[in-house]
């Protein structure tokens, strides 16, 4: 037996141990930059650390964009589920929509032509076709 549900997911929390050590990251990359430029004014050139400074700054910058970026959607649907009921005697036949608790072989009321037992026949959802484009398509 399969049984669907839907659940809401909570928006996304950044850890706040998280965010403190980007921002630790970022003020030091900073800091690490301007000694590294003080030590050029000085004379001597370290261009090692003026590398690994200004990527630092880079790096720590991207983490808080995304961070504070909206969670990236996988292309999730939600599919329109129906369920087939039909009587135990008659040829009757009707479908509606899946709703929370439905399974197979379960009795739903009575039937409307001869008063038989409705029971669900089947449970399926309902494919929608999606047009794609080809990458060989071209408007001439």
């Amino acid at each position: 037996m399969i049984i669907l549900s839907v659940e809401v997911v909570p928006p996304k929390r950044i850890p706040i141990l998280l965010m403190i050590l980007v921002f630790i990251m970022l003020v030091l990359s900073v800091a690490a930059v301007y000694q590294a430029i003080e030590a050029y004014r000085n004379g001597s050139l370290d261009l090692a650390s003026i590398i690994l400074s200004i990527s630092a700054i880079v790096l720590s910058s991207y983490m808080i964009i995304q961070m504070r970026s909206k969670p990236i959607k996988l292309g999730f649907e939600m599919y329109d589920v129906s369920t087939t009921i039909q009587c135990d005697r008659c040829n009757y036949e009707t479908t509606r929509k899946f709703e929370r608790g439905d399974y197979i072989f379960k009795e739903v009321g009575s039937c409307p032509k001869c008063k038989g037992n409705l029971f669900i026949s089947s449970i399926y959802r309902e494919v929608k076709e999606k047009k794609r484009k080809s990458f060989f398509a071209s408007s001439i």
